[in-house]
């Protein structure tokens, strides 16, 4: 099983470094390694470890966390898909998937 995080997923985790950064560059810093790191191994032997995604209801597409953030990710049949990490508090973008699927 391969890890692979999408752009948007790596863009949001980019962001989210850099709003932290803002504050505190050494807390951005840990924190962007804690999201980016918490997949991996876990989702690689485990990927369907974690929760359904709530909003989804579907046993592919699933959720970890990292501090305050969700890591949602898809299981497809030869990797982990990373689509999004986003806060917990806010309300999950429509589409995650590539190509708008859901």
């Amino acid at each position: 099983m391969k890890l692979r995080w999408t752009e948007r997923a790596t863009d949001q985790l980019v962001g989210i470094h850099d709003y932290i950064a803002q504050s505190s560059p050494e807390f951005a810093a840990a924190v962007a390694e804690r999201i980016f790191a918490r997949p991996d191994p876990q989702l690689i032997e485990f990927p369907y470890s974690g929760s359904v995604v709530p909003e989804f209801g579907r046993e592919g597409i699933r959720e970890v966390f990292s501090d305050s953030y969700r890591i949602i990710h898809q299981v497809l049949p030869d990797e982990v898909r990373i689509l999004a990490v986003i806060h917990g508090s806010m309300t999950l973008p429509g589409a995650l998937t590539e190509g708008g699927e859901q």
